[in-house]
């Protein structure tokens, strides 16, 4: 690559990169954008650190004696030109970070201010262990979170982000809501789980700045401002905040501990002292441990041509399948056939699905308002997996789930014609970073954990002919979607299996309440 012989032409890159920043963290960020932003993020160590550096900036005009009253409002969706110079970005920088205190936190001192409907909230608290609050004004599970101070006395509370962290606040400490993925620790101590992906989540201390890499991380502050940071697992960026333009940033991986004093004075410990809380679960999420294997719906698809009703058997359905979509090009568009060889050893048949797209109705539809966990479990195969378009392209297979109220509400899983496995809904798709693997035939286990606060997260995990499904659920997923979903509020009636270019065929379907349920799903009644 050709080192540019006059800085000059490193500026226009420089430019857009600080404008892309700044515009994320006004909100203004499509997201289309905003997941190039995040891939750039992952592929340029430079730009983490311009990234770290207007955190940073952000956080030392916070704390500055800066009069927010008098700065003028920024019109709601404003877009900036391009600047001229890198001296003009700078300062366009300071700006818009000044901008984005104005906008985002009315005093450092408030409490936060409880949601409404102009103020929906950035944050929900989840759960509450032994509390004991500042504010005489004691919030109750659910409780929405605008920007402010939380002060907690006693006790563990535990925090959502709408950005897709859960913060667990250990008392006696201070912690300042700043927005969905940006929070400040003043005092105390405090884990951040962020299992939605890179880059989700930044915790600010009196001289630091942690960024998440995914996917936990320990910060204790003292009443000195001196800061502990502690990895517990997968890595992140510490910045100081100290450093005036050039701050020096270091990589913490699993089971490092950096110490900061209030001076800026760091040091790597080789042990950590504190005591770290790192469970995370809700009441829902202890409750749904308890709760037996339950089937929502169930197709085991039929074990010979002359059974009745062949593919409108199973349980949980409001109907038999039916065609969707209008024939394509290709020959297979909707056939029982195809000898499939289920998980418990038998043989049973495989609905065949080439370039259209087939539909079931649920008896109970899915209510996505109401938090709770749904799982899927599906075998799909390839039948042709050396076929390739022109482009070299695979075809690709889609479970969604629809709304027959609403034609725009879906959430899909599959394997993408890249062969990753892939999750898609309205504002976009997001794929595994490791292809399948295999051939097939593949049993697809996902796991939708439905948030109507914050956002959906999707998990997916695969299993080819040649391994066996294990009976509990695995710690980790070969896919768990970082993205904020589209928030659905009509009923997920309808269940459709897409296919394009080439045929799969299908088996061996269940929807259920756990990992059991689907797996095992002789052990779930309905």
């Amino acid at each position: 690559m050709k080192t540019p012989s006059n800085p000059d032409e490193q500026k226009p890159a420089d430019e857009a990169d600080a404008i892309r920043i700044h515009r994320m963290l006004l909100e203004d960020l499509d997201p289309g954008e905003f997941q190039r932003l995040e891939q750039d993020l992952l592929a340029s160590q430079g730009l983490r650190e311009r990234f770290m550096r207007a955190i940073r900036i952000d956080m030392t005009l916070r704390d500055s004696d800066f009069n927010h009253e008098q700065s003028p409002p920024v019109p709601k969706g404003s877009r900036w030109r391009p600047i001229s110079t890198w001296v003009t970005a700078i300062a366009a920088l300071l700006l818009l970070a000044a901008m984005v205190v104005w906008r985002t936190t009315p005093s450092a001192r408030t409490s936060p201010a409880s949601a409404t409907m102009n103020d929906p909230g950035i944050a929900t608290l989840m759960d509450v262990r032994d509390c004991k609050w500042a504010d005489p004004q004691t919030p109750a599970l659910d409780h929405r979170f605008s920007t402010g101070v939380i002060d907690l006395t006693a006790g563990v509370a535990l925090i959502q982000f709408d950005g897709g962290a859960r913060l667990a606040l250990q008392g006696p400490a201070s912690l300042e809501v700043i927005g969905p993925r940006v929070a400040r620790l003043r005092h105390g101590n405090a884990t951040v789980r962020c299992e939605q992906g890179i880059y989700s989540f930044s915790l600010l201390t009196p001289t630091s700045s942690v960024l998440d890499l995914g996917t936990e991380f320990g910060v204790a502050v003292d009443s000195k401002g001196a800061a502990e940071v502690h990895v517990l697992d997968g890595a992140v960026e510490v910045a100081d905040t100290l450093t005036q333009f050039e701050p020096s940033v270091r990589l913490l991986n699993v089971g490092q501990t950096l110490t900061l004093t209030s001076t800026g004075t760091e040091k790597i410990i080789t042990d950590t002292t504190q005591k770290w809380i790192r469970d995370y679960s809700t009441p829902l999420d202890r409750k749904a441990e308890t709760l037996p294997p339950r089937l929502i719906a169930r197709d085991p698809f039929p074990n010979s041509l002359s059974q009745s009703n062949r593919f409108a058997l199973g349980t949980g359905w409001g109907g038999g399948w039916w065609q969707a979509s209008g024939k394509g090009t290709g020959d297979n568009h909707y056939v029982p056939a195809a000898p499939l060889v289920k998980r418990d050893g038998t043989n049973g048949l495989a609905m065949v699905v080439g370039w259209v797209e087939v539909r079931r109705k649920l008896a109970v539809p899915i209510n996505p308002t109401a938090p709770q966990i749904v799982y899927v479990g599906l075998s799909m195969h390839r039948l042709s997996p050396e076929l390739h378009d022109a482009n070299g392209r695979l075809s690709e297979a889609t479970f969604m789930f629809r709304s027959s109220v609403d034609p725009t509400t879906v959430l899909g899983m599959g394997l993408s014609p890249l062969n990753h496995w892939v999750v898609a809904e309205p504002g976009g798709w997001e794929r595994s970073n490791l292809p399948a693997t295999g051939n097939g035939p593949y049993f697809m286990v996902a796991k939708i954990e439905f948030n109507p606060r914050g956002c959906n997260k999707v998990s997916i995990k695969a299993f080819d002919n040649s391994q066996e499904v294990p009976a509990r659920e695995p710690a980790t997923w070969d896919l768990v979607t970082r993205r904020q979903h589209t928030k659905m509020t009509a009923p997920l009636d309808t269940i459709a299996l897409r296919v394009r270019q080439s045929p799969f065929k299908f088996g061996e379907l269940s929807i259920g309440n756990s990992w059991q349920a689907v797996v095992n799903p002789s052990s779930a009644g309905h």
